[in-house]
């Protein structure tokens, strides 16, 4: 997502929008990383809130947009999820550290579906790669005989964060929705200097991506190891 075009007629905001985003695949990307999932979480929370301070203080916006702005206010008020972020960026500046959790589920798994599973108790910060390196030959000896001869089938590693504050299920499903919901916030306020602000909406396939961790994951030479490749 580029900050935004030149002639922008909300510079700041945009940026803020953009750097929401950023720091949302950062977390994405270091999902089974305790330390910096935190910490771009707490920088995404802090970005997303920005997002309407720099809105509001933007230079020439256009005369109907402030009777706009205060009915986009209190639309936001009653979104419950939205508010939980605004109260949350408020812990994360002026108060502690989020409240977060994080649980596993080890097991085999066929691609990135589980088939097979066993509740494994972690200190919350655990890195996932090494809960998997204990899970590998548990599940190699005791449920593939000792060896991976059907395509797909390997140890993996389901992890799901959840933080209080933000609400209930997983974490990123929740930013996820409230940076989409802040991302048409940004494309309707374009819209009214008669412009569009080409950002997209987010949309993942599957979380599994992100929240499943497998053995070819961590080394993806296991794959030409176990014979998988074709040819």
């Amino acid at each position: 997502m580029k900050p935004f075009e030149e002639g922008c007629p909300i510079p700041n905001a945009h940026t803020r929008c953009a750097e929401a985003r950023y720091f949302l695949v950062e977390c994405l990307l270091h999902y089974h990383s305790p330390q910096p999932f935190l910490h771009n979480l707490n920088a995404f929370i802090q970005a997303l809130r920005n997002i309407t301070f720099m809105l509001q203080s933007e230079e020439g916006l256009p005369s109907g947009f402030n009777a706009w702005y205060e009915a986009k206010r209190g639309e936001m008020r009653n979104i419950n999820p939205l508010r939980r972020f605004v109260e949350a960026r408020n812990i994360v500046v002026k108060q502690s550290s989020l409240t977060a959790k994080s649980t596993v589920m080890c097991g085999l798994f066929q691609g990135r579906r589980m088939k097979l599973s066993m509740k494994m108790d972690i200190k919350p910060f655990t890195e996932t790669e090494r809960l998997l390196t204990t899970t590998s030959k548990f599940v190699c000896d005791f449920f593939l005989g000792g060896k991976h001869s059907i395509i797909g089938e390997q140890a993996g590693i389901e992890r799901a964060w959840v933080v209080e504050e933000l609400g209930e299920g997983e974490v990123m499903s929740n930013c996820i929705d409230a940076l989409n919901y802040m991302i048409v916030l940004i494309e309707q306020a374009h819209q009214l200097f008669g412009t569009g602000s080409g950002l997209e909406i987010i949309r993942l396939k599957d979380m599994r991506e992100f929240t499943v961790m497998l053995e070819t994951d961590a080394d993806p030479s296991l794959v030409k190891k176990w014979g998988w490749l074709e040819g």
